[in-house]
């Protein structure tokens, strides 16, 4: 009787998000969400051209790890990338290795060496952000330089492809 009734609320769950993210979908975006289709390799392999997402305006601290979208404004496009450094903090790279404050991190997601780039530092409510495959990576911090904090939108939900659907971590 309770495994089936956890059964129900499990999928009483799974079609919130969906009516969810279906009524995002419909409106295209909205002041606080946003639906968003992956066109770049830059996010590989967390992320994949094809694959559609969907995002919320940010609202707590920047948190390292986690994917946002925000707009490149003087191209006009919106730009998906995983924020590495957070406000306050110095940052730079070199031999392919990222530090911050003179401390190497712990980059797990880097799916390529790191191209070289002088200290940089973070300044408040910006997030210094890199793509996962650094190798074609472009538009990121080390081109845009710091991005705001309050124009980025928190990547947390695959909803295609069905094989891939479902919360995104930041690990």
């Amino acid at each position: 009787m309770i495994k089936g009734f956890l059964k129900i609320v499990r999928i009483f769950k799974s079609w919130r998000i969906i009516l969810l993210i279906a009524y995002v979908i419909g409106k295209k975006e909205s002041k606080n969400y946003r639906a968003y289709e992956i066109k770049e390799e830059s996010m590989s392999p967390s992320l994949f051209p094809g694959e559609y997402i969907f995002a919320r305006l940010q609202k707590e601290n920047p948190k390292r790890g986690i994917i946002v979208i925000f707009e490149n404004e003087e191209k006009k496009f919106d730009v998906v990338k995983r924020v590495i450094g957070l406000p306050g903090e110095k940052i730079s790279a070199k031999d392919g290795t990222v530090y911050i404050n003179g401390e190497i991190i712990n980059d797990p997601w880097a799916q390529d060496l790191t191209s070289d780039f002088a200290e940089v530092t973070i300044g408040s409510n910006q997030v210094f952000v890199l793509g996962d495959n650094r190798s074609v990576s472009t538009s990121d911090s080390r081109i845009l330089g710091n991005i705001k904090w309050e124009d980025c939108f928190e990547v947390i939900y695959r909803y295609w492809p069905i094989d891939r659907l479902g919360q995104i971590s930041k690990n």
